[in-house]
């Protein structure tokens, strides 16, 4: 603790602009962090003075990426690039994809998807500090200050815990981190240590990954087998009352059906179900959403990320079955 104390001394007589500007914030935060928590404040501030503003977090919060159009969204992530790279990522992992699926009742081609979309495989190397990301959001983002400020307290507490330095944790905009992109208040509710090597590893452990997308999934009401999602046909003005920009299926399949919505597949006319519209790259697509795509929602709450893993998850299927029937793979 001394060292602690010492290189804290030291901040405070030299002083750095971006601290001052927060320092009574910032000794209220370490504050309710020893007291509420255990963590030492000295170290808490010794860590927070280390922080620095990112512009790069306020500005993608403020515009994120996901508000793009679907149309425009999908092709950044549905390519033949990223569908190439799920099938090699699936035939590598298949094993621990295969028992995810058996263990906690998710798809294994979604889990692929998630870590796709959010990491390309874990071949995306973050290069952002996450607690640079989380402090900034905490302390200058008023609208999600709550939020962000439960988040900078779950990463100290972890590092604290692990005896880890927290800029040592790299992650998004929004900090989060892992092959995954955990926020750090899931770490402990949906980490699992999935290669048996008696701790959860996020980071560094591709199967530790699988596991942890899988009990989320599974936690927030992913059922394997149901259907995700549907284009549908409309006709009339009846069906209107059902497009509600919400991604939660309130009404029975048989509901929409009876107000012209047809769906181009077939499901069980008793399952719950929403109609979105959404703004594709020829025109409105007009979506029957089910429940799985809602569980997939409650990892980022955007209509274009959910789709974006489902199209995924179907374009790695397509690519893996094909892969299979013809038996040879070809590098």
């Amino acid at each position: 603790m001394k060292k602690y104390l010492l290189l804290l001394l030291t901040i405070m007589i030299f002083g750095r602009a971006e601290a001052l500007e927060i320092n009574k914030e910032l000794h209220e935060f370490a504050d309710n962090m020893e007291s509420c928590y255990g963590v030492p404040r000295d170290k808490v501030l010794w860590w927070m003075y280390g922080a620095n503003i990112s512009e790069i977090a306020l500005n993608r919060t403020a515009a994120p990426t996901e508000a793009k159009p679907w149309g425009e969204y999908r092709k950044l992530f549905i390519t033949d690039d990223r569908v190439r790279g799920g099938l090699d990522f699936y035939l590598a992992n298949e094993g621990d994809l295969v028992r995810a699926e058996h263990q906690f009742g998710v798809s294994r081609y979604v889990i692929a998807a998630i870590i796709g979309v959010e990491t390309n495989y874990g071949k995306y190397q973050l290069k952002l500090k996450a607690i640079d990301m989380l402090a900034t959001l905490a302390f200058n983002s008023p609208n999600r200050r709550p939020f962000f400020t439960k988040e900078l307290k779950w990463l100290l507490i972890i590092a604290d815990r692990e005896n880890v330095d927290p800029h040592n944790y790299m992650g998004s905009y929004a900090g989060a981190i892992g092959y995954p992109q955990f926020m750090p208040s899931n770490f402990d509710k949906f980490g699992v240590d999935f290669d048996g090597d008696g701790k959860t590893d996020l980071v560094r452990s591709m199967p530790d990954a699988i596991g942890s997308v899988a009990k989320y999934l599974s936690a927030h009401g992913y059922r394997l087998g149901e259907q995700t999602a549907v284009q549908s046909d409309v006709s009339g003005d009846a069906w209107q009352q059902f497009d509600t920009r919400s991604m939660r299926p309130v009404k029975k399949l048989k509901e929409l059906t009876a107000n012209g919505i047809t769906p181009r597949t077939p499901a069980n006319p008793e399952q719950k179900a929403i109609l979105y519209t959404l703004d594709g790259t020829d025109g409105k697509e007009y979506w029957i959403l089910y429940n799985n795509l809602y569980a997939i929602s409650r990892y980022n709450p955007r209509i274009n990320y959910a789709m974006a893993v489902f199209s995924l998850s179907e374009e790695i299927k397509t690519a893996v079955r094909g892969a299979f029937e013809e038996g040879v793979y070809a590098e």
